[in-house]
């Protein structure tokens, strides 16, 4: 039987907890409390437990009141080494830059430690946990601090930082949850962006011209760079022919990013596609029967999500890949009824000129040393990226 934890917040309310490895272990109590988001779903975390990211470990906690499961908790676990996670580079001649640089690799060469992750590190979103009766910061406060106690009783290994992440801000109608603690240091990171699809655009057609004509002569000259190139979507029967190119693309894509927080599986998109059947769109783009690129969308409630993807970098300039893929995305997008296409950080720019807004997001993070955990605001100043990129509006 599972051993249970007891809780006892500053206003008298008492809570239990367990934590589990795997959610087949909580399969029942968990559906109890979970909403219909396919990410808490059962066969989506299975998938990540087997094929997710590399070097990754799980932890689901089930919280209950009165014997009454009232709460669910997603942790994962990741060793962060600095001197692989983020990649620093300079192209300058400058001496002071380059021996900055190797200092910077030099020093991260010792940074190695181990961070819990209240949220799922795959996803821009609300997907730490789910309380019925909302959010309670004191009571997912304590039982984050529970699991990094467990964790080192049980595996003795030591939990150094927690971070839990992301929350839209509470003006933004995509708000569910929200996390506030005087221990975690609040801080934005990139943007969320998010197109709101048009209830009167039923086709792409509808959304050509909704776009301002400058914009529409743009689109069409994207088109016509991306004339000779095939999308086809790639069935649950095909995907196994093409998983391996699809893994070696996405690699590619995804290693030219400066801080990477996980590599995934190489058999991720072929169980993907096996998990979500018809509400994941995998389509594969082709150049003379060739696979050059792939993108894939996963319907999720009320959003389409854009989850990954990757394209023949050497390519994209001369068939506009990456922007011909934005655009068929917002086509697939449309034609899946959704309220919302997300697409996620990165690229802002470009994302934004096809009609996608920023939705700013928050991180909590707290580091379990004290006195260091003083220095996490100066730290974050130095390694988090400001937004230096200039929004688009191609609507009229």
């Amino acid at each position: 039987m599972q051993e249970s934890h007891k809780i006892i917040l500053s206003n008298k309310d008492s809570y239990t907890y367990s934590i589990f490895r795997s959610i087949s272990e909580c399969e029942e109590a968990w559906n109890s409390i979970c909403d219909n988001n396919v990410y808490f779903q059962r066969n989506f975390l299975n998938l990540l437990e087997g094929y997710g990211p590399l070097a990754y470990h799980y932890y689901y906690v089930i919280i209950s009141k009165d014997n009454r499961p009232i709460g669910i908790l997603y942790c994962q676990r990741k060793t962060i080494k600095l001197a692989e996670d983020f990649r620093v580079h300079t192209h300058s001649k400058a001496l002071w830059d380059r021996t900055r640089v190797s200092l910077t690799k030099w020093l991260f060469k010792f940074v190695k430690h181990q961070m819990l992750i209240c949220g799922n590190v795959l996803l821009t979103g609300e997907y730490g946990f789910q309380l019925d009766s909302g959010s309670n910061n004191e009571l997912v406060e304590k039982v984050l601090d529970g699991v990094a106690a467990h964790i080192k009783a049980s595996e003795k290994i030591k939990i150094k930082t927690t971070m839990v992440k992301d929350f839209h801000t509470s003006d933004s109608d995509l708000k569910k949850r929200e996390f506030l603690s005087n221990q975690y240091y609040a801080f934005k990171v990139q943007p969320d962006m998010m197109l709101p699809l048009r209830p009167e655009w039923n086709n792409y057609a509808d959304y050509l011209g909704a776009v301002k004509s400058k914009y529409r002569v743009k689109f069409k000259k994207i088109k016509k760079k991306g004339k000779d190139l095939v999308f086809r979507e790639i069935n649950a029967d095909e995907v196994e022919q093409y998983n391996a190119a699809m893994y070696k693309m996405y690699r590619n894509t995804a290693d030219r990013a400066t801080f990477n927080l996980f590599t995934l599986n190489d058999q991720y998109f072929a169980r993907l596609k096996q998990v979500f059947k018809e509400n994941l769109n995998l389509t594969g783009v082709f150049l003379e029967d060739k696979l050059v690129a792939f993108f894939t969308l996963v319907k999720n409630e009320e959003i389409a999500d854009a989850h990954f993807l990757g394209y023949n970098v050497q390519l994209n300039s001369k068939y506009q890949l990456y922007f011909n893929i934005l655009l068929r995305l917002v086509e697939q997008a449309i034609e899946s009824k959704s309220r919302y296409l997300n697409l996620s950080r990165t690229a802002l720019e470009i994302k934004s000129s096809v009609g996608a807004q920023p939705y700013d997001l928050t991180i909590h993070i707290k580091y379990h040393n004290k006195l260091v955990n003083q220095w996490v605001p100066f730290i974050l100043k130095k390694f988090v990226p400001e937004d230096d990129w200039l929004p688009r509006s191609p609507f009229k």
